[in-house]
């Protein structure tokens, strides 16, 4: 048994960064976590681990005591948006921080599902390249981080799992998929991932749906001055018509919410990944890589966020005359985020497996699309 620091974006109210929480602490049951957290005293009530403030003085004193630091998936190596009133590369600052003090220690470190996005400017990419050969375990979400990390300069060969919050789900039979016939849409919504010019084209989107169908909008994140319940607002008197409701408790609630859907557009990663496991269609909205490459690999449609209204309208409609993800594609992430825990354990286990012959093994990407 291992004592564990588990690091992500956990306590501050994000349905999919504490998707990522709970699977992370399923998945290392045998071992002492410990959880770093905007928001101790809530995560502990919701995980059932002890948790630590994300001072960088409390972490550092609690890295120098454990066995291993994990870091839980998540867009780790990214530049910061305005809208995080912290420096754009504060992000990739704090990870190498992480890094070096782990190492100082003898604390090994593993990052599980993390994945990239944009990087721009050589510190940014340096940042990178100084951290990924530093970890003892890195296995990366998806294919497009591995090209984003092989243009700044990272040596590979990377091992590519899935999002971990995929492990919450149990494996789809396909029964069922894709006989929704509710005449609804649901638009999950991220103030990260929209601009004025977005809004315009979801709204030209919808607009022609809004008289004969459901449409719901969902902000993923809410509170006081959330910039996500501006948004579903502002939509709402656009649109004329459509329901607010509120953010999921989880992400198993997530897929129950679109289970009667017959369209999801996310702006949201982890909706994406509710949606495809209800077995719902959707559109991704890529404002980040990661969109855009869960999109690809489960076979649904996906604009960037500069998309025209007359792309956005074409979408919409190309994606209801569709079907939704193939209970194949869906069990194909379910599984590869399972077996990427176990190389997790054989880390935390000091490379100790009861049957290496079925020990997990990962497919590698040189970061330009060949394996």
């Amino acid at each position: 048994m291992s004592n564990v620091i588990l690091v992500g974006a956990f306590g501050q109210g994000n349905p999919g960064d504490e998707a990522l929480c709970a699977a992370f602490c399923a998945a290392l049951g045998d071992h002492d976590v410990t959880v770093v957290s905007a928001d101790p005293e809530s995560t502990t009530l919701q995980h059932g681990r002890p948790a630590l403030a994300s001072s960088a003085r409390a972490v550092g004193r609690a890295v120098r005591r454990a066995d291993a630091v994990v870091v839980g998936g998540g867009t780790v190596f990214k530049q910061l948006g305005r809208s995080s009133g912290r420096r754009a590369n504060s992000l990739l600052a704090n990870t190498s921080a992480l890094l070096a003090g782990a190492r100082a220690s003898g604390t090994s470190v593993a990052m599980i599902g993390v994945g990239a996005g944009l990087l721009r400017g050589p510190s940014a990419r340096a940042m990178c390249r100084w951290i990924l050969p530093r970890a003892d375990l890195v296995v990366l979400r998806d294919e497009e981080s591995a090209g984003v990390l092989a243009d700044a300069g990272v040596n590979p060969p990377f091992w590519i799992g899935s999002d971990p919050a995929w492990a919450l789900f149990d494996q789809p039979d396909g029964y069922g998929r894709g006989v929704a016939d509710q005449r609804r849409i649901t638009v999950a919504l991220s103030h990260h991932g929209i601009g004025r010019s977005s809004i315009d084209a979801i709204v030209a989107g919808l607009q022609p749906l809004a008289g004969d169908w459901t449409i719901r909008l969902q902000p993923w994140q809410v509170g006081e001055n959330s910039l996500d319940q501006r948004l579903a607002e502002d939509l709402r008197e656009r649109l004329g018509g459509a329901e607010i409701i509120g953010p999921p408790i989880d992400l198993p609630h997530a897929a129950q919410i679109f289970s009667g859907d017959d369209l999801v557009i996310g702006m949201r990663f982890h909706a994406l990944v509710a949606a495809a496991a209800a077995g719902s269609r959707f559109v991704a909205i890529a404002h980040e890589p990661k969109l855009a490459g869960l999109a690809r690999r489960l076979g649904q449609a996906s604009v960037p966020v500069h998309a025209t209204p007359e792309v956005m309208a074409g979408i919409i409609a190309w994606a209801l005359a569709g079907e939704p993800s193939s209970a194949a594609a869906v069990g194909a992430e379910i599984v590869a985020a399972t077996e990427q825990f176990q190389l997790l354990d054989l880390l935390l286990d000091g490379g100790a497996f009861e049957r290496p012959d079925q020990l997990a093994a990962l497919p590698l990407s040189n970061g330009r699309g060949a394996w």
